[in-house]
């Protein structure tokens, strides 16, 4: 245990373990934690968000009558709203506690157990959960994963009630998690000045299914991130985790501030004064001087374009896995394929798709370019590549292709001193520095966002900038 999680415990003088119950209601609930996006905080986390709360603005506001309202959302077993209560005993002679939680067992559970005493508890989905109360504080640990009926996302909802959530809130894009949803509702449900703390994972910090939740974000307060990394729920997941801390005011738009949790202390990373919903980075020396360094973005010279994936790849009628005459045939490769510098055309993927029908594929595919594969979490390479042979890809490979002639006239980067660079250190160091380990892979707007040099700008970077 570090420093910081020993100060975090620190903060109340009282036993507070929900070990034994965890365990318990773990091994109750193995058949459907998945399919709730369940899992329990670590003790230490829970005091250490506990020590974010303001208590001394719900004192002042206690002092005038304000009935005080703190919410758990997901509740499970009460763990911040016991926190809490055991914690700050003026806070829990004057406050209520409501604990909204889905499921049932867990609710019985608290009962049994006498957990719950003091709390009230609602049996609900949180997100279609309606309530006309306004609250001064919201704490907890939203469930994480994408809601579908499918058995390919982690949980598991029937397709109206995924429809509902889609309806319901305005920050919904794409393959949207579930803790994004909870975010938004917990904001509405703030009164003003009021206050959220969720440990959350970090993609909402860079993923484009966030830019909608970033800026709706951004418009209702101020917003502290500290960021603990990927440690905190292994082995039971391997997810990179931050805790947020959001204060509903008028006088904190926009504003937002990064925060790095180390082991003996909380730094400050940056501040930022006027932001609007852009993706939050990580800021290094490496990074700061490549970006001063370069003249471009990778999206000021190239499209980028992804690989069909592999659904579209399983349906497609122009696709075999077995063909006969293997000559007329051309594989399609993947990300298996891809080698810093190198493609191997090679079948590696089981799927084969007619010479003559490649034009039913997409167009980008007919002429020669660079390919890149984006999986960097271990290492932080890019693997890219030149494809002189033209071949169809799928899966999590994009394409670049150049924009214009003349905006190259001025970029002077060839093909194949661009593949140099994107498999470099400098760009290895840099996407690790900016992104750490927030995701497996990169997006198109993190790829478009690379700062890359012209071949003047190149040849200074390698000689100014040390690994």
């Amino acid at each position: 245990m570090n420093q910081i999680q020993e100060k975090a415990l620190l903060i109340s003088d009282e036993t507070f373990s929900y070990v034994e119950h965890r365990l318990i209601l773990e091994q109750r609930l193995s058949h459907i934690k998945k399919d709730y996006g369940l899992f329990f905080t670590p003790e230490w986390v829970v005091k250490f968000m506990v020590n974010l709360i303001d208590f001394k603005l719900l004192e002042d506001r206690s002092k005038t009558g304000e009935d005080i309202r703190i919410l758990e959302p997901a509740c499970g077993l009460g763990q911040f709203l016991n926190a809490i209560k055991d914690s700050y005993r003026l806070i829990a002679q004057k406050a209520r506690f409501i604990g909204v939680e889905i499921n049932q067992d867990v609710l019985d559970y608290l009962k049994t157990f006498s957990i719950g005493v003091g709390i009230e508890l609602i049996n609900c989905d949180y997100l279609l959960w309606e309530t006309k109360e306004k609250f001064d504080l919201i704490i907890g640990n939203p469930p994480y994963g994408i809601p579908s009926p499918s058995d390919h996302y982690s949980i598991k909802v029937n397709t109206a009630t995924r429809r509902k959530y889609r309806s319901l809130f305005e920050t919904w894009y794409g393959k949207y998690n579930v803790y994004g949803a909870f975010i938004e509702k917990s904001i509405k449900l703030l009164k003003p000045g009021g206050q959220l703390i969720f440990i959350v994972p970090s993609t909402f910090m860079i993923l484009d299914e966030f830019k909608k939740l970033r800026k709706f974000i951004a418009k209702n307060g101020g917003l502290a991130i500290v960021y603990l990394g990927s440690d905190v729920f292994k082995p039971e997941a391997d997810v990179s985790v931050s805790v947020i801390n959001f204060i509903k005011s008028d006088k904190f738009i926009g504003r937002v501030e990064l925060l790095d949790l180390t082991p003996d202390d909380i730094k400050t990373v940056k501040v930022i004064s006027s932001w609007n919903g852009e993706v939050i980075t990580f800021e290094t020396e490496l990074t700061q001087k490549l970006k001063k360094l370069c003249s471009y973005k990778l999206g000021d010279i190239y499209e980028v374009k992804i690989s069909p994936r592999t659904p579209e790849i399983k349906n497609n009628p122009y696709i075999a896995t077995h063909p006969k005459d293997r000559q007329f045939y051309l594989p399609v490769l993947n990300g298996k394929n891809l080698k810093c510098g190198e493609i191997i055309y090679e079948n590696l993927t089981g799927y084969w798709i007619k010479t003559s029908e490649l034009e039913k594929f997409p167009r980008y595919f007919a002429e020669p370019h660079v390919v890149v594969g984006l999986g960097f979490r271990e290492n932080g390479n890019v693997a890219a590549a030149y494809d002189s042979k033209c071949y169809p890809w799928m899966g999590d490979v994009y394409h670049l292709l150049r924009k214009n002639e003349t905006l190259f006239q001025n970029f002077d980067m060839s093909d194949g001193e661009l593949v140099d660079y994107l498999n470099s250190d400098y760009v290895k160091h840099y996407i690790k520095d900016t992104y750490r380990d927030i995701t497996y892979h990169l997006n198109i707007t993190m790829l478009k966002n690379l700062p890359v040099p012209n071949r003047k700008e190149w040849a200074k970077i390698r000689k100014e900038i040390a690994l």
